[in-house]
Formats: C-alpha cells, sequence, structure tokens
C-alpha cells in the first residue's frame, strides 16, 4: 500500500516531467532520451523513487501512448 500511495503521489509529476522532456526535446524517434531524462531528473529529485524505477517506467510508457493517442503529442 506504501508503494500505491508513494506511485499516486508521484504521477502529476511524472506526468509534468513527461511534458517537459517533450518541450525541451521536440524531436521524434527520441523517446530514450526522453525517458533517460524524465527518470535522471525523478531519480535527482526524489532519492526514494530508484527502488520505484521499474513502476515509473511503466507509467510514463502509460502517459506517452494516452498522450500519442489522444494526439496530445503530434507526431511529425
Amino acid at each position: 500500500m506504501k508503494t500505491l500511495i508513494a506511485i499516486l503521489q508521484l504521477i502529476p509529476s511524472i506526468i509534468a516531467a513527461v511534458k517537459a522532456a517533450e518541450e525541451f526535446i521536440p524531436l521524434p524517434g527520441q523517446g530514450q532520451s526522453k525517458l533517460d531524462f524524465i527518470l535522471g531528473v525523478i531519480t535527482d529529485t526524489y532519492e526514494d523513487a530508484k527502488g520505484l524505477i521499474p513502476t515509473i517506467t511503466k507509467i510514463i510508457a502509460r502517459i506517452v501512448n494516452l498522450a500519442n493517442v489522444t494526439g496530445i503529442f503530434k507526431k511529425s
């Protein structure tokens, strides 16, 4: 339950980090660079996140997929 609460508390920050990465690196085909950037920012700012990286990575994939499907992130 503690992990679920930590993840739920992080979701707004994860969404903000995904948006920031997309704005900072607006190039297609840079998904891994964007993911590395996001995970680096999260682990640099939230020390307890290191054990949550696999779960955070899955959440980022879901956020990016939703943004792609809904057209929030434009494909060039």
